[in-house]
Order: structure tokens, then sequence, then C-alpha cells
């Protein structure tokens, strides 16, 4: 046996011990069986999941080639020589497998959204969000969906992404590469150095080459053209609004403890009033 095929069965060894850890939990009301039980991400969300990484990959790749083109910006802009942007061979695949490792970020990013329709959608970034008209609820982080980590949707996420980026089965990683690197969109002026570059086209045509062969064999449920995106109120997940909200979410949390402390510290006498230790 191979060490990819020892990899994969210990994973899949993993995921089922934890299965049963949490099989005497009730099941979490609006996910189907196979949202809930699933060790791979559910057929109809396959689709949605392929772009979502893709997304993913163009993002993480571009802020390699930020971080590698320090220094060579001027001669980049002035010259529109591309050459200077261009990742080494380890460089892009170090980027590929980081990202795909990253299951703190699938599972705080992406999460199920329940639709009026009777639908459960993948909702993350990028991927557009459900409009009011037909979001039902509140939406679930993955982690949590089915009581911690029966779902396994971080892994669910991690998996595909590796299938996608090692499995061969569309591209391999240069010719993952070479399309984003022939496609890497071209700053407005030297100032964009340390600024975000806005992915795009870029991403589009990467996500399309991906994901052509997934979302062909498992349609998305969203709509399948911009008119009916705009028709509908589907807007682009804004990931920089969901980041700020989880700052200040975080805040008020570390707020709440730093309270909750003071108040356990004076009813066992560990503090006094003035919030002196004792």
């Amino acid at each position: 046996m191979d060490v990819d095929s020892t990899k994969d069965e210990r994973r899949k060894k993993e995921a089922e011990e934890e299965a049963t850890t949490t099989t005497t939990a009730k099941p979490f009301e609006g996910l189907s069986e196979e949202e809930q039980q699933s060790l791979q991400v559910p057929s109809h969300m396959r689709c949605d999941a392929c772009r979502a990484i893709s997304h993913r990959l163009v993002k993480e790749t571009r802020k390699e080639e930020r971080k590698h083109r320090k220094g060579k910006f001027s001669s980049s802009f002035n010259n529109n020589n591309k050459k200077n942007k261009r990742l080494r061979t380890d460089q892009y695949e170090e980027s590929f497998e980081r990202t795909c490792k990253d299951e703190e970020y699938w599972g705080e990013y992406y999460g199920v959204a329940h639709g009026k329709d009777g639908h459960n959608y993948l909702n993350g970034p990028g991927l557009t969000e459900l409009p009011k008209t037909l979001h039902k609820g509140k939406t679930m982080a993955l982690e949590t969906t089915t009581h911690r980590k029966g779902g396994f949707w971080s892994h669910r996420l991690r998996e595909l992404c590796e299938q996608m980026v090692y499995g061969g089965e569309v591209l391999d990683e240069e010719e993952m590469y070479a399309i984003l690197f022939e496609n890497t969109p071209e700053p407005t002026s030297p100032t964009k150095e340390e600024e975000e570059i806005i992915i795009n086209t870029d991403t589009m045509v990467f996500r399309d080459a991906m994901c052509e062969k997934t979302c062909k064999k498992f349609p998305s449920r969203r709509p399948s053209t911009k008119k009916e995106e705009d028709e509908g109120g589907w807007e682009p997940f804004d990931e920089d609004a969901f980041t700020q909200r989880k700052i200040e979410q975080k805040k008020k949390d570390e707020a709440y403890m730093r309270a909750h402390k003071m108040v356990e510290d004076l009813k066992m006498g560990r503090m006094d009033v003035s919030g002196g230790e004792l």
C-alpha cells in the first residue's frame, strides 16, 4: 500500500471514529442524512464547494505572489513584465498545500444557509449569498451544524481541496498555476503593491477550468447566469465585512470574559472592590 492510500485510510478511520462518538446526539433539524453523515461534501453542494475552494486558491496564490514580488514591483509596473511576478514551483505548490490544510478557515468562513425553498446552500467567500426573500433563518457555521464535528465539514472541504489539487482529474499543479499566471491581473499603479488586488476575471477563468466537470455532474442550485442572480437579488459574499464582524464579536467575547472573571474574583475574595488583587 502506498503512502497516499495509507493516509486516506487513516483519515477515513479517524472520521468514522469521530462520527461514532456523536451518533447519540440529536440530528440538527433541517439537515438531510447526507448532509449529516457523508464523509464527502454532499453532492448538491459539490459544485459550490469547488467554486469556493477555487476562489480561495486564487486568493492565496495572489497573496503569495505579492509577498515574493516586493522590491520588483516598480520594474514590473513600468515595463509590464509579468516575469517578475511568477512564482517558483515550490512556492505555488506550498501555497496550494497550505490553502487546503487550513481547516480552521474552512470551518470559520463557510456555513449552511437554509432556504425557504426547502434546500440548504453552502455559504461563504467566492459564492453568492441567498437573497433575503429566500433566506430562512440564521446561517449556521459548518463546524457546529451537526453537534460540533459530527459532520466533518472542515474535513470535507479540505479533502475536496486536496482532490482538486492532487487528484489530477482535471489539472495538475503546474497546469493550475499556468492558468493563474496567464490571468494575473495587472495593478493599476505602483501604490497597489501592498493592497489586495480585487479578484474577478482571473477567479472566474480558474474556477471554470477547475469546476466545469464537477458542476456539470453535480449542478449548483444557485442561478446559472448573472442576469438570474441580479433578478433574484443574489449578491457576492462580503468576506471583508464578515471578517470585521468576527473581530468585533471576538472583542465583545473577550470583554465579557474579563467582566465575568472579575465578578468571580470578587465572589471568591480574590479581588477588592477597587479592582486590585488581594
